[in-house]
């Protein structure tokens, strides 16, 4: 009798190992001659006992290429950022870095060299979370961006990351306070 379990224990499993294998359908291409992805990532910005917001993106920044982090609060609670749920945005354009306080009506921007890049953004914060003082480098140059009182805001509770164009290593982002940072890896 063990020898007949044994024997259609052999059979059962040859026949389901001989089965075709599964292939996993791929999404279509994008649509879309730019090549955009986004992502949204809930976090929360306002945490007592914070005293610096920093954010640190690295990418492969080329002449054609655009990666934003765009930060504000998600009003409607659809989860995402709308453009219009949007106050504050920092990243790589074209050949540039930049920022824009979309609250304060300010923007800023500094010509940067191409190849793997890295910008750091530390904003220092008051002890009721008010912007105090501002350093931002990229690649160990610094970079003199001014500062206004609306470029961190402790309501938001959603950020936007948004790249644009070809490139072939990842972007990588960190933003958040003095606690645990927040890490999204773009490819």
């Amino acid at each position: 009798m063990k020898a007949f379990y044994l024997v259609l224990y052999c059979a059962v499993t040859s026949t389901a190992l001989a089965l075709p294998p599964v292939c996993p359908v791929l999404p279509p291409p994008s649509p879309y001659a730019d090549t955009e992805s986004v992502t949204n990532v809930a976090f929360n910005a306002g945490v007592a006992g914070d005293s610096v917001f920093s954010i640190s993106l690295a990418l492969d920044a080329s002449p054609s290429n655009n990666v934003e982090v765009a930060f504000g609060c998600d009003a409607n609670g659809n989860g995402t950022l709308d453009d219009s749920e949007a106050s504050f945005a920092v990243g790589w354009d074209c050949g540039e870095w930049f920022f824009r306080d979309i609250t304060a009506d300010v923007a800023d921007s500094y010509v940067g060299s191409c190849g793997r890049k890295k910008l750091d953004w530390n904003l220092s914060l008051d002890q009721s979370l008010a912007p105090k003082a501002l350093r931002a480098n990229a690649g160990g140059a610094a970079l003199p961006f001014i500062m206004t009182a609306t470029m961190y805001d402790p309501s938001w509770n959603i950020a936007r990351v948004t790249a644009r164009g070809f490139w072939n290593a990842e972007a990588v982002l960190k933003f958040g306070a003095t606690k645990e940072p927040l890490v999204i890896r773009i490819r």
